[in-house]
């Protein structure tokens, strides 16, 4: 009897410390973790345009600042949450562990009922909130999706401000919020703009007539993307001939931006000047120009 409760006494004494080991080691990987994200935001937000899906004057700097700390303080909090939900994790395995050695004392039809109540509350009643807390700690941890990454996602384009325990929210575009539960998140297909860098190649398509001269097209299309205030000038535009169409032959310019918001600038900067330089040349975008008040004359 005695050498029972000595090995007893041995296991609840292992199982306690094997519970503060884990404790402490997740404690500090955690902390660890969460102080390496909010380092890299700081560092974003010190280029509104890194971070910003489209840029904008409205926001006074105390705007600008406020949202800056309530993207630092999210990030802040999601880690504080996980860390607590966590160790109530490791609480809760600990204790059926302790519990373990008398659970054949339980009668069994109690153990029963009591498996049975436990099951029906998570599996119905929390099942959703269970599923998108989890999904939410996965995606904390993961490097494909983070806070102030700008994303391509059914048909939305705009950058993730904030992934809470439950939803992952993005901001548009057009500042619209696009809130999403992080179970659904989880498994969605999307393009990360600046997984790597914020770096993005900006390119535009164009048509123009049989009769125009293609190197001539090529230097102001290559001009007007280098003269663009948004163009990463590390690296020259190109100009490409994609493909010969019925009517027109269609043309590519490409050239760096530094973030996806001065690619979208880029791109309109690029359409409006080139539009301005093919009526100065008189250029034309087609072969067939038609005449409707000709045609109708005719018939």
């Amino acid at each position: 009897m005695m050498l029972e409760n000595i090995n007893l006494f041995t296991y609840l004494i292992g199982i306690t410390l094997i519970a503060m080991l884990a404790y402490a080691w997740i404690h500090t990987r955690i902390s660890s973790f969460r102080e390496a994200r909010v380092s890299r935001i700081k560092r974003l937000i010190k280029d509104p345009e890194t971070t910003a899906a489209m840029p904008t004057d409205v926001l006074s700097d105390k705007e600008e600042h406020k949202e800056q700390k309530q993207v630092i303080q999210g990030v802040r909090s999601r880690f504080t949450i996980i860390r607590r939900a966590v160790s109530i994790a490791i609480l809760v395995l600990w204790s059926f562990a302790l519990v373990l050695p008398f659970v054949g004392k339980i009668p069994s039809t109690m153990l029963s009922i009591i498996i049975a109540i436990t099951t029906a509350v998570v599996g119905i009643a929390a099942r959703p909130l269970i599923e998108n807390m989890i999904s939410g700690i996965v995606i904390s941890f993961s490097k494909q999706l983070r806070v102030g990454d700008t994303l391509m996602m059914d048909g939305q384009y705009g950058t993730v401000e904030d992934i809470s325990i439950t939803h992952t929210k993005i901001k548009t575009w057009d500042w619209k919020r696009y809130v999403i539960p992080n179970s659904r998140m989880l498994n969605k297909e999307f393009i990360n703009l600046t997984l790597n860098d914020s770096l993005i190649w900006a390119y535009l398509e164009f048509s123009v007539s049989y009769d125009e001269d293609l190197e001539q097209i090529k230097e102001i299309a290559t001009d007007v993307a280098s003269n663009s205030e948004h163009h990463n000038d590390q690296e020259p535009p190109q100009f490409w001939v994609r493909s010969m169409e019925k009517e027109s032959v269609v043309c590519w310019i490409a050239a760096w931006a530094d973030s996806p918001a001065e690619a979208w600038n880029l791109k309109s900067d690029i359409a409006t000047n080139l539009i301005s330089e093919f009526r100065k040349h008189d250029i034309s975008t087609h072969v067939a120009q038609i005449n409707l008040k000709q045609d109708c004359r005719q018939l």
